[in-house]
């Protein structure tokens, strides 16, 4: 199951038609592989959504949340991943799922209020990610958190436009939801035996093992598992794995990141 979280129903509605799902209520919709909540506007009240999601369906393979930000003119009509989470009230910083290459990355900072100036030009705004991903964190792992978010505006909406852009980055976001929803979440025992062989062979530190595991999850929603396979062969052949220690095993990944 895949757990998709929009503020308002604008942002909700191409997905929903695009993706098949049916109602269940005003606020919440469903298919076999994927529920969408319309949470509200603010940390508050998509914090509590996200928690009547876990009580209603356990925990799900995967979480995303999508809608609109603010941004720097230059970011205008472009949908991003957000690498980082800031929450601009408390400063808390969170590090959620970057999940793919569909998307360029970026820093999202959430605010308790909507934002009418852009203060770094790096960061895009919203409202709603740091409380859903404050009341995930306790019951699921942050790679399967994942918050995507087009630019609509640098502070002072422009509605008409807003709506346009949501319907045009409506096709690239629901074909990635359809994507994701139909693979197994990286912690299936599959994916951990995979994960636990080649840490062996990397030698891999606890923070190698992060990023090792991050770099096959994308390999995986991209399919692109055969020519991982293949890199991992030609380490093989260079005789660069099996590692004989964890300073070769760091060259190795880095070698295999960088191909």
């Amino acid at each position: 199951m895949t757990t998709v979280f929009c503020a308002l129903k604008p942002e909700a509605e191409p997905l929903i038609r695009k993706l098949g799902l049916t109602p269940l209520s005003a606020t919440l919709y469903e298919s076999e592989d994927i529920c969408l909540m319309i949470t509200g506007i603010g940390k508050l009240n998509a914090a509590s959504s996200a928690g009547f999601c876990l009580g209603k369906y356990g925990v799900s393979d995967h979480y995303i949340n999508y809608g609109t930000a603010a941004g720097s003119d230059e970011f205008s009509g472009q949908t991003f991943f957000a690498g980082q989470v800031i929450d601009a009230g408390c400063g808390k910083e969170f590090f959620p799922d970057i999940a793919d290459t569909e998307f360029k990355h970026i820093s999202l900072v959430t605010s308790d209020v909507p934002v009418a100036e852009i203060y770094d030009r790096c960061h895009i705004y919203d409202m709603e990610a740091s409380g859903i991903f404050s009341a995930l964190k306790n019951a699921v792992t942050p790679d399967r958190i994942i918050f995507i978010k087009t630019v609509t505006d640098s502070g002072e909406p422009d509605f008409a436009k807003t709506k346009k852009m949501i319907y045009e980055a409506s096709d690239s976001v629901a074909s990635y939801i359809k994507k994701i929803s139909v693979l197994p979440s990286v912690s299936s025992q599959e994916n951990e035996d995979l994960l636990n062989e080649l840490c062996e062979e990397f030698k891999c530190s606890e923070s190698m093992r992060v990023q090792l595991k991050q770099y096959v999850k994308y390999q995986r929603v991209s399919g692109n598992l055969t020519t991982l396979s293949s890199r991992i062969a030609s380490l093989r052949e260079d005789g660069l794995l099996p590692a004989p220690d964890r300073r070769h095993g760091k060259q190795a990944l880095s070698q295999l990141m960088d191909s």
